[in-house]
């Protein structure tokens, strides 16, 4: 006759399981074992900003952890992963990265099934069998890279524009030479046209700014548009777009907007009536890798050098990763790279005129991949 059966292939962990307040100083479970369990299930949820990540360690007591995964959540945003980790203890720390107390929803368990989706090791350099292509099956990889599909992963153009010839070498579109090591310098503000008045202005009213401050954090956030110039309150090292969110009856920034930071060095500028900034640098934000896959060069000039150039703001050391002549035989090239620029590094396109008069018109467009660190696992 059947005999009913149950075989217990999932566990509740109530001990890695909260729901409720979420303190200022954030949450902290036990190391708990993983026993004859093969695979950790999260669902994570606040509403205020955190980090949530998982350590290992070889005994109950988590001397020695190892951080085995991190991931800054989305704010009321659930991340919901599956994990097979290769240690006996396992904790899991939920930081709140505000000041603020809020809401959390984190429900633990653990699962015998090993039938966990490959995706879980895109960025692993561990796999399920040796020489396994672990390749997610997609319409197209990089057209779901520019619709933001893959929550990791995050496609970058860096794109300039050079149309007045510089009297020296500056990276393009930015109007100097971008090799800034300042910290803890509040950015600021310039804008230099007189209808650029938020609120009641004609010209720009709202501008988006993207970046990195001097932690690496990425930071994007909108601010009014003043004529002259005012602090930022953000001691931004990198600035990666600048983007008006809000006209006035002229439908563009009157005049040029431009942040500026230590002795009034230049980190971004956007030209007048462009609405968008049209600069060829890039700062990778920390936890954070670039891979370069190519880059797009069209280029018209009396004479002068386009160099690509990887710099690090730790060391002040800059190196030529590219070199171009361009002259008035209008020309359009590709450079392969498939580099990798790791966090805090910085990519950047320079020009160096040979000669300073006539007409110029270059367009430079960096082709990237912004990914998270490879974890230890």
């Amino acid at each position: 006759m059947p005999i009913q059966q149950n075989f217990q292939n999932f566990i509740y962990l109530s001990p890695a399981t909260v729901i409720g307040d979420f303190i200022a100083d954030g949450y902290e479970s036990g190391f708990e074992s993983m026993g004859a369990y093969s695979t950790i299930c999260i669902n994570v949820k606040t509403d205020v900003a955190a980090t949530f990540e998982l350590y290992t360690s070889i005994d109950s007591t988590g001397s020695n952890p190892t951080l085995f995964y991190s991931k800054i959540l989305t704010i009321n945003q659930s991340f919901i992963k599956k994990f097979q980790i290769q240690a006996d203890n396992f904790q899991i720390r939920v930081l709140n990265t505000t000041s603020t107390a809020g809401k959390i929803h984190l429900v633990s368990g653990l699962s015998t099934s090993t039938q966990f989706n490959t995706m879980t090791f895109l960025n692993s350099k561990q796999s399920i069998d040796d020489n396994t292509n672990l390749i997610r099956v997609s319409n197209n990889y990089d057209v779901d890279l520019v619709r933001g599909i893959h929550n990791d992963f995050q496609k970058i153009n860096i794109q300039g524009i050079q149309r007045t010839n510089p009297p020296a070498e500056q990276t393009i579109g930015l109007g100097a030479d971008y090799k800034y090591t300042a910290s803890n310098v509040v950015a600021s503000l310039v804008v230099s046209g007189a209808n650029d008045n938020q609120p009641a202005g004609t010209g720009a009213r709202h501008i988006r700014i993207q970046g990195v401050d001097d932690d690496g954090v990425e930071y994007n956030s909108i601010y009014d548009v003043n004529t002259g110039s005012g602090l930022m309150g953000v001691d931004f090292t990198g600035i990666s777009r600048m983007t008006i969110t809000q006209v006035g009856s002229l439908g563009h920034n009157d005049g040029d907007i431009t942040i500026t930071g230590d002795a009034g060095a230049i980190l971004g500028k956007m030209l007048a009536t462009e609405n968008v900034s049209h600069f060829s640098y890039y700062k990778v934000p920390a936890n954070k890798q670039l891979i370069i896959r190519d880059i797009h060069i069209a280029a018209y000039a009396p004479g002068g050098k386009i160099i690509v150039y990887e710099f690090d703001p730790s060391t002040n050391i800059q190196a030529s990763i590219g070199e171009f002549l361009v002259s008035t035989q209008y020309q359009q090239l590709t450079y392969t790279l498939d580099g990798l620029i790791t966090a805090g590094k910085v990519v950047k396109v320079n020009y160096e005129p040979t000669t300073t008069t006539g007409d110029i018109l270059i367009n430079v467009n960096i082709n990237a991949v912004l990914c998270p660190t490879i974890s230890s696992f």
